[in-house]
């Protein structure tokens, strides 16, 4: 039932809309004026300069990301080289005095959570 309605009514505008299939075939006829072929096939021109360009642009970034990955990786692999050769010291081992420094931070930052915790015990006592 649907079917029949639908290709009624796709039927029912064809007919009362006849301007819509005239432009269609309209489009698809070569135009006559040698001015207006020229315009067109000079921005078919632009347009495929256009799509070149931008071709070109992505194959740029795309060879960027992958030497900025290729360097990454050729950075940790001699890193990982010089520790097992025993050259350079790993990442996980931590030097004394970067512990030092860490343990004086830590204890800097339980002072000052010591000292704003006991103002707030005298204000609430005070009040």
């Amino acid at each position: 039932m649907k079917k029949y309605l639908y290709s009624f009514a796709l039927g029912t505008f064809l007919i009362l809309a006849p301007g819509g299939a005239y432009a269609a075939s309209a489009r698809l006829t070569a135009p006559d004026n040698p001015a207006e072929v020229q315009r067109k096939a000079a921005a078919r021109e632009q347009k495929a300069a256009a799509r070149e360009k931008v071709a070109a642009a992505k194959q740029v970034s795309k060879m960027k990301r992958l030497s900025v990955k290729t360097h990454r990786f050729t950075a940790k692999l001699n890193h990982v080289m010089l520790v097992v050769l025993g050259m350079e010291e790993s990442k996980t081992v931590t030097s004394p005095r970067q512990l030092k420094r860490q343990l004086h931070a830590h204890q800097k930052q339980l002072k000052m959570h010591a000292k704003m915790g006991s103002r707030a015990r005298r204000s609430r006592t005070h009040e």
